[in-house]
C-alpha cells in the first residue's frame, strides 16, 4: 500500500515498514548491576532486578487497516511468566509449538499514537517455527485493542508511520517481524529481523 508522503515528498510502502523496539522497556529501567546479571538478545529477556526475576519474549502486534484487507506490524515485547516462559524456550524449535499456549502476559512496549500501552493484557499464541508469536490484547476501551479488534483508519497509520519515519529529522525503520534462531545452549535467542 504506496502513499507519498506529505512530510518528505517520497513514496513510501506501508507493506515494507514495520516498527518495533529492540528490548522490553523494563530493561531501560535497570541499573547497569542488574544489566549485568540479567540478559537480553533478539527474541528473549531475562531480568535479574531488585524486584526479582522477570521474563519477556518478542511478538508481533497485528492491527488491520480498515477496508484494505492489511495489516500493520508492531515489533514488541510481552512479559510472560517464569512458567509460560520455559514451555516456549523448550519448544523453541519444534515443529509443533503452534499448538503449545497461548499464553498470558503483559505489553511491555510503548506504542508511538497510543497513550499507556505498557502492561495492557495479552495473549501471546505461538506460530511455527522462525516466525515470532502473535499478540492478541484483551478487548477493552483502549484504542490500541480497540484499533487491533476493529481496524485503524488508513490515514491515521500513515500519520503515526510519517511521524516515525521522520521522527528527529532523520528516515528509518526500526527492526520489525521475522525469524529467529537460538543463541548456543541458552534461552535467550536472537535473530535478524525480517518480514515474516
Amino acid at each position: 500500500m504506496r502513499f507519498t508522503c506529505a512530510t518528505c515528498g517520497s513514496e513510501h510502502d506501508l507493506d515494507q515498514i514495520s516498527f518495533g523496539t529492540d528490548a522490553p522497556v523494563q530493561w531501560d529501567l535497570l541499573s547497569e548491576d542488574e544489566r549485568s546479571q540479567s540478559g537480553l538478545a533478539g527474541e528473549q529477556c531475562e531480568i535479574e532486578s531488585h524486584e526479582g526475576r522477570s521474563f519477556y519474549i518478542r511478538a508481533c502486534l497485528e492491527i488491520p487497516i480498515r477496508g484494505t484487507g492489511r495489516t500493520f506490524v508492531w515489533g514488541v515485547w510481552c512479559s510472560l511468566s517464569e512458567n509460560s516462559y520455559a514451555e516456549i524456550s523448550e519448544h523453541w524449535d519444534d515443529p509443533r509449538r503452534s499448538r503449545l499456549g497461548p499464553h498470558s502476559g503483559w505489553l511491555c512496549t510503548k506504542i508511538p499514537g497510543y497513550a499507556d500501552t505498557i502492561f495492557l493484557k495479552t495473549m501471546v499464541h505461538q506460530r511455527d517455527v522462525g516466525v515470532r508469536p502473535l499478540v492478541e490484547l484483551e478487548a477493552t476501551d483502549h484504542l490500541l485493542a480497540v484499533d487491533q479488534q476493529d481496524g485503524i483508519d488508513e490515514d491515521r497509520m500513515k500519520e503515526i508511520v510519517i511521524g516515525l519515519l521522520h521522527e528527529n529529522g532523520q528516515l528509518g525503520a526500526a527492526p520489525n517481524c521475522g525469524p529467529a534462531a537460538r543463541v548456543g545452549n541458552s534461552k535467550v535467542t536472537e535473530g535478524p529481523p525480517s518480514v515474516s
